[in-house]
């Protein structure tokens, strides 16, 4: 035992000795060793915090990076999506908020890229789509500067608008029902948008990432929105010319006096029954209601019909709601059509109202703006501004329109007569009562029975008189 603790009492020793030693020793270093010693180690130091940054850094770069991957990632998922359920539904198409950016600004980028012009860059997309896909240049019968400019404004809407998902929705339906009756199918959509997204890869050197993700998946959803509206409101269609048949024949057959049969007497009844005076402005829609369910198939024609009627409703009305007819027109075609009417009639009819309704707003906004500018401008234009007129709309006509070169042999003065009675038109469309007005119209069509123009011609007629001559001529006068 004794011998035990010895040991035990040697080792310890032995120990603190050992330790003493080496503490000496380390006091003992020279100072140059120390400062080495001291340099490794802040430049250790240095080195782990650098990796510290960067690898920081590169954190930060790929969660940014995977947020924009992750919107348009689900963008792409969305686009597929709708290709696979191709014109199935019209439901909103909710886009992020990168995606709208990435719209506008690629949009923008190209128009740059071409100069400015828009009608280089709608003649662009022409070209990409007749290229692509024959079966769309025959269906362009309008010429191809018109067509251009329709194209580029048809991309730059849907651009504009697809932050709002309503508001896109309905620009999109309305697009659909113009194109109703060509065969859009999916594969032809995928290359207008390959053909479109071609045209930026050519053109725009830096195009911002994900770009083709957004367009593919917002033209896929205006070529589904397309399909569907040719599938389903072909049947509305089919629905609102029948029920239209069966009232027109029930009230041209009417010989009981006591029983209303006609849909504008129908609506006078139903108004007063729910309480409300029939306004100067329902009138006026009643009078020319069956042009507009007879013009419901051709988009064009109504919207032009509706902005002829939009000036004789402002001139009988001031305040104008139009949801004050839906119900009068509804329960007018219940009484009507008592075996016929179901929820899918009704459900026809209230698209076709709100499509008329949509056309009329919007026409008399128009109207009510453009009507006081009408007056003083008529008021200022002086002779020199009037034969600017006269003799120039002429030379920009037959340059657009060939053929209509034709159509207008006479003499000078007699053209510089039609011109100018054009322009004195335009005014007492405005101005002059509608009966008056209709007269006037019809006495002129009576002079040119057998004369036929065709709805282009009409149309560039049209768009020139009010664009290249007549704004031109007018302008030192408005200033």
């Amino acid at each position: 035992m004794g011998l035990l603790l010895v040991c035990l009492y040697d080792w310890s020793f032995l120990r603190q000795a050992r330790c003493l030693t080496r503490f000496r020793t380390s006091d003992m270093q020279p100072a140059d060793a120390v400062t080495d010693r001291d340099s490794q180690e802040g430049e250790l130091q240095e080195e782990v915090q650098q990796e510290q940054e960067e690898t920081e850094y590169q954190t930060e770069v790929q969660e940014e990076v995977d947020y924009v991957d992750s919107d348009f990632s689900e963008g792409t998922s969305a686009s597929n999506s709708a290709m696979v359920k191709f014109g199935e539904s019209l439901e909103l198409l909710h886009l992020t908020s990168p995606q709208c950016v990435v719209l506008a600004t690629s949009l923008e980028m190209l128009v740059s890229s071409l100069g400015g012009d828009r009608e280089s860059v709608g003649d662009a997309i022409y070209g990409a789509l007749t290229s692509s896909l024959l079966c769309i240049k025959e269906s362009f019968t309008s010429p191809r500067a018109m067509m251009s400019l329709r194209l580029f404004n048809g991309f730059r809407l849907l651009a504009t608008k697809s932050s709002d998902a309503e508001d896109l929705k309905i620009y999109v339906e309305t697009l659909a029902f113009r194109h109703m009756g060509n065969d859009v199918t999916s594969p032809r959509v995928e290359a207008v948008a390959e053909a479109f997204l071609e045209i930026l890869e050519q053109n725009v050197t830096e195009l911002p990432p994900g770009y083709a993700a957004a367009w593919r998946q917002l033209l896929a959803y205006a070529g589904s929105s397309f399909r569907f509206v040719n599938d389903n409101y072909g049947e509305r269609l089919k629905i609102i010319e029948g029920d239209w048949e069966v009232i027109q024949t029930a009230a041209e057959n009417d010989t009981d006096e006591s029983v209303v049969h006609s849909f504008g007497g129908m609506c006078a009844f139903s108004s007063a029954v729910m309480g409300q005076e029939t306004q100067g402005w329902m009138e006026e829609l009643l009078e020319v209601f069956h042009v507009l369910v007879d013009r419901i198939s051709s988009p064009s024609i109504l919207q032009e019909e509706c902005d002829l009627l939009s000036i004789s409703m402002i001139a009988k009305s001031e305040e104008i709601d139009f949801n004050k007819f839906k119900p009068v027109m509804l329960a007018a075609l219940r009484s009507l059509l008592p075996q016929r009417w179901s929820t899918i009639h009704e459900t026809a009819w209230e698209w076709l109202w709100a499509t008329i309704s949509r056309n009329l707003t919007e026409a008399t906004m128009k109207v009510r703006a453009f009507k006081p500018h009408s007056a003083r401008l008529f008021c200022l234009l002086g002779e020199e501004q009037l034969e600017h007129f006269c003799s120039t709309v002429y030379t920009e006509f037959f340059s657009k329109c060939s053929a209509s070169q034709d159509l207008f042999k006479q003499s000078q003065t007699r053209l510089r007569y039609i011109a100018d009675r054009v322009l004195r038109s335009s005014y007492d469309m405005f101005h002059k009562p509608k009966d008056e007005m209709v007269d006037d119209l019809s006495a002129l069509g009576l002079r040119h029975v057998g004369a036929v123009m065709a709805r282009r011609l009409r149309r560039s007629c049209r768009t020139l008189c009010a664009f290249h001559g007549f704004l031109r001529g007018s302008h030192e006068a408005l200033n």
